[in-house]
């Protein structure tokens, strides 16, 4: 199991590297979409907010092995996936990135397009 200090750091350095790749949220092309997952298609942003991006305050604790249990804290893979259709239903448009990584399980985060001034 990993360290809180080293969980941060590990989404310090997976912020800095999507920056630098320029990785965006996912957006779904629709509803069905979701049905075709996994694997899901989210960048790993880490802490990171791509320029016209905001991160909203909605957000998925998921396991990431596909060994989860409905009982568990974590959503399992169907457990997310309806979750994450009643989303998309409310929120068309709205984008998908992992912004915490722990070894079993992610933090997955809703992003909407927001214009910006530089």
């Amino acid at each position: 199991m990993h360290s809180i200090g080293t969980i941060i750091a590990l989404n310090h350095e997976i912020a800095a590297e999507a920056a630098q790749r320029g990785h965006l949220p996912y957006v779904a092309f629709d509803l069905t979409d979701v049905e075709r997952w996994p694997p899901f298609p989210f960048a790993s942003l880490g802490d990171y907010e791509p320029f016209g991006w905001e991160i909203t305050e909605t957000s998925w604790f998921v396991d990431a092995t596909g060994h989860g249990r409905d009982w568990e804290s974590a959503l399992t893979v169907e457990q997310f996936k309806a979750e994450l259709r009643g989303y998309l239903a409310e929120n068309p448009g709205d984008g998908f990135a992992i912004t915490e990584e722990g070894q079993f399980q992610v933090v997955v985060s809703a992003f909407r397009r927001v214009a910006k001034v530089i």
